[in-house]
């Protein structure tokens, strides 16, 4: 239905009047004497109607722009009520400046201890007869409140920075887009009075993590060769199989070589290995043992290994045609020939080889710090995602290793992961005596990923055993509500589907299509993480 114009329905109401009068003059006259009479106020009572209709109009109108000019203060940087005050203010007036008839007579916003931004705001609303009788405008108010994102926030984050990150400028685009998100976080911190309400880790990874040197003589670290990893590939003097073995001080290794630790890690024997129990030297297993590859077998002096591949050799085991002994795993092991003489650490070998990824970046309030570490980024080795997704958990956890996080049920605690990974998990198959190549994993004939993943096991057995690790892994992180978003970057169905279900929800996963994408991925997962939220 329309409504019509006032000056139609003003004469509407004379005609039916003018009707009224003639029919009634002369034997009703008191009824229309008192019908006329009334004629004034029922038209007053219909204007007044439209007055009251202007005035709700004007209230809804008022009360977006209070939130909006509130919204803006909250997102402000500003930390006092009177910086409050002056934005919100300013943005009120700017939202009300097209208003006519009506005019902001009064507007406060305040910043309470609890980080809320409380705002009211009253405006007189200039009525079309209300005011012959009420003598005076009409007010409208409004008010709101916004709930500053109080919340401390922990934040990993953990990219993939394996060889095939180096295609079609994805580590390029990487890097630009977790730049960004640092800066978008780095934002939502300067909004803070906390000087930590945001901290951010870096966690790249390939086939393994790079902790870094400076940490060499920590307790949680394997000093003495005490873990049983370390055993694994030092066995002892004449056996023909791995079945028994010697301790090797890795560390040791290192010196009488000559050469420094490069930094990275192994993975922790199962479960520790997706589980953030602390190190204790008391339980040699949960304890971190030093990354160290060791050499492999000459390939060319003996002819029933000339078809091997060959990957890090690079110490002369002293064979010829006529050596007796040609047991690979003896010679592999004897710590003997780890010397300083006779190296040959070109092309990247050595007992470092594949730690060339950048470190491990602890949590940390330095953003600039933290954009430095990424732009310093290099893609190297295969991939190994259950271990790059361990040590982003190991970063925000409150236990050892770092110890950086606050404990698991701190109020208003965010603890906060943030994967990044363009491939399948991957251990290949290679021709030679070990089948396989060193890494986080060791070899493969270790059977670290299971005692039927040996070195007779197919490359999609060993995949198919790292993502149960995976899945697993993820599990144990979402039972100490950690909250994981996974970013797969042009991977297969299969794979989409396995990071899925490692993401907290539906809303925490994103499946990127072209890396050009990443950035716009990373602000929108900022852009949920540092949500402001508006209650009234």
């Amino acid at each position: 239905m329309t409504a019509r114009p006032l000056a139609t329905t003003i004469k509407a109401l004379g005609r039916k009047t003018r009707r009224f009068l003639r029919r009634y003059q002369t034997r009703k006259g008191n009824v229309a004497m008192i019908f006329a009479l009334s004629i004034p106020v029922v038209v007053a009572a219909s204007l007044s109607a439209v007055d009251l209709h202007r005035a709700s109009t004007v209230h809804m109108q008022l009360q977006d722009a209070l939130d909006a000019a509130t919204l803006a203060a909250a997102r402000s940087t500003a930390t006092t009520t009177a910086q409050i005050q002056s934005i919100g203010d300013g943005a009120l007036k700017a939202n009300l400046k097209n208003f006519t008839n009506a005019s902001l007579t009064s507007d406060t916003f305040t910043l309470n201890a609890d980080g809320t931004v409380v705002s009211s705001a009253a405006m007189d609303v200039k009525p079309m007869i209300a005011n012959l009788f009420l003598g005076s405008d009409m007010n409208v108010g409004a008010k709101t409140q916004v709930v500053r994102q109080n919340y401390k926030l922990e934040v990993a984050l953990v990219l993939d920075n394996t060889g095939s990150m180096a295609q079609d400028n994805k580590l390029v685009n990487a890097k630009t887009a977790a730049n960004s998100l640092i800066d978008m976080l780095a934002a939502g911190a300067a909004r803070s009075t906390d000087p930590n309400a945001v901290r951010i880790s870096l966690v790249p990874f390939s086939s393994t993590v790079k902790i870094g040197s400076t940490y060499q003589n920590q307790t949680w670290i394997d000093q003495n060769g005490s873990s049983p990893i370390n055993d694994l590939i030092f066995p002892t003097g004449g056996t023909t199989t791995p079945s028994a073995y010697q301790h090797a001080n890795r560390f040791t290794l290192f010196t009488k070589m000559n050469i420094a630790w490069g930094g990275c890690v192994e993975s922790r024997q199962y479960p520790y290995d997706v589980q953030d129990t602390a190190p204790s030297v008391g339980t040699p297993a949960t304890l971190f043992t030093p990354y160290f590859a060791p050499d492999e077998p000459d390939t060319s002096a003996y002819s029933a290994w000339s078809s091997y591949d060959s990957t890090n050799n690079y110490i002369s085991d002293n064979m010829t045609a006529n050596t007796t002994n040609k047991n690979w795993w003896k010679r592999q092991g004897d710590i003997a020939k780890y010397k300083s003489s006779g190296l040959d650490l070109s092309s990247g070998k050595g007992p470092n080889q594949y730690c060339t990824m950048a470190p491990v970046m602890r949590m940390t309030t330095s953003f600039s710090s933290l954009k430095t570490a990424i732009n310093g980024m290099v893609a190297t080795g295969n991939t190994n995602v259950p271990m790059g997704l361990m040590w982003g958990w190991h970063t925000i956890s409150p236990n050892a290793p770092f110890a950086d996080g606050l404990a698991y049920g701190t109020d208003k605690l965010r603890k906060i992961v943030i994967l990044m990974t363009d491939g399948d998990n991957t251990n290949d198959v290679y021709n030679n005596p070990n089948n396989s190549v060193y890494s986080g994993l060791g070899f493969i004939w270790e059977t670290r990923l299971g005692a039927s993943i040996g070195v007779s096991s197919t490359a999609t057995q060993r995949t198919t055993a790292m993502n149960s690790r995976f899945t697993e892994l993820c599990g144990n992180m979402k039972a100490k509500n950690i909250e994981i978003y996974v970013i797969g970057v042009e991977v297969a169905s299969t794979t989409s589907s396995l990071l899925s279900t490692c993401a907290t929800d539906a809303s925490h996963y994103f499946d990127v299509t072209n890396s050009a994408d990443l950035n716009a991925t990373f602000q929108t997962i900022a852009g949920q993480i540092a949500n402001l939220h508006l209650s009234q």
